[in-house]
């Protein structure tokens, strides 16, 4: 049976540095429309869902598997952070339409949905890598947008075997998925190399101009 533990409406929870907050398996962990300032452990297996901003610190650590970090608001990080073979997932919650992820992220599992059109943010020069599988997940006439800031180009790294599921996601120009194509180096010649290929060149040129007709005056009536 799911137990499920639910917080006042709108609040700040902090979890400071040595203590825990424990979703166990088979449990939902409701904190609503708290922000949660994660400073201590995670303990992860069944279901955490905050409908608003979730800040991991230098010192938080995720623990546990097969859990769900639900979170309806900002996913940040001041240090890294590994969620473990855990699921993340953004998702439509109780402020605006629009969520960013920044920060230093390792995820197993990453969900960005939305039935509203949200839109989700990442800033360039964050470091968020996917391992398992992305999934960009928006509705009918309601595509979520993933978009960068910044001015420049957000990237989310896939790992080795990683894949995407895309459903009614529009994917911004300044957002890339996966590692750039990696480019092909094109030979050069050095100065000398440049020099001996025009003398050649030259040389072939003089004896077609020799071989051809008329390039003599030695021709018969």
């Amino acid at each position: 049976m799911a137990l499920c533990l639910c917080a006042p409406a709108a609040a700040q929870i902090v979890i400071p540095p040595g203590a825990s907050l424990d979703a166990p398996s088979g449990s939902i962990v409701d904190l609503s429309c708290s922000t949660v300032d994660m400073q201590g452990t995670l303990n992860i297996g069944g279901t955490l869902s905050v409908d608003s901003d979730v800040t991991f610190g230098s010192s938080a650590i995720v623990s546990g598997s097969n859990g769900i970090i639900s979170v309806g608001g900002n996913l940040s990080a001041t240090g890294p952070i590994d969620t473990g073979n855990n699921t993340v997932v953004l998702r439509d919650g109780c402020i605006g339409n629009t969520s960013q992820i920044s920060g230093n992220f390792v995820f197993q599992n990453l969900t960005l949905s939305s039935t509203t059109g949200r839109t989700f943010v990442i800033p360039a020069g964050a470091n968020i890598t996917v391992l398992g599988t992305l999934t960009l997940q928006g509705a009918p006439g309601q595509n979520i947008q993933l978009v960068s800031s910044g001015g420049g180009t957000a990237v989310i790294n896939l790992g080795p075997g990683a894949t995407v599921t895309r459903d009614n996601a529009t994917v911004n120009g300044g957002v890339q998925i996966g590692g750039a194509a990696a480019a092909t180096n094109i030979p050069t010649l050095s100065e000398y190399g440049l020099m001996l290929m025009a003398l050649l060149m030259g040389l072939a040129a003089l004896w077609h101009q020799r071989r051809a007709p008329g390039a003599t005056g030695n021709r018969r009536i």
